[in-house]
């Protein structure tokens, strides 16, 4: 038996085992920072939409598209519509069909339960006999016509 140990001299250096942990030192600190990166990030990110939230929750909502609170005149006691104070009444019984895309939204009654839209060819000043109107959602493309 040969107890002999190898001669450092004649080792081949492919051999040797490379030196794994100051590579894996440095990795190990390049992926902590990547790390603390991204959640210094993340923890802006988040802070920046707090502070921003109203904005970014805010739906433009400009037409009647969309809008499902129908006003219906044949329930028993029909709600008062109310705007600025001033009671608002029905100009007609009768629902006119219009084209939702084409209604603008003007405002909402005092309790916020339903809007009023003015036709996009119109503004809504004391140009008409009777003073301004509004038009309140029946249905479908239906909408009705309300007065001061």
């Amino acid at each position: 038996m040969d107890h002999s140990f190898p001669d450092p001299k004649n080792t081949d250096s492919s051999t040797e085992p490379p030196d794994a942990p100051a590579d894996l030192s440095r990795t190990a600190v390049a992926w902590a920072l990547a790390l603390l990166a991204g959640v210094g990030l993340a923890t802006w990110s988040a802070g920046s939409d707090r502070q921003s939230r109203t904005r970014l929750e805010q739906a433009a909502e400009s037409t009647a598209v969309g809008d499902s609170r129908f006003f219906t005149i044949d329930a028993p006691h029909p709600p008062t519509l109310v705007l600025g104070g001033t009671p608002l009444v029905l100009a007609s019984k009768t629902p006119e069909p219009m084209s939702e895309a084409r209604m603008r939204l003007d405002a909402y009654t005092d309790d916020a339960s339903f809007r009023l839209y003015v036709p996009l060819e119109r503004s809504n000043g004391d140009t008409e006999a009777g003073g301004p109107s509004w038009y309140i959602k029946a249905g479908p493309s239906l909408f009705l016509r309300l007065t001061r």
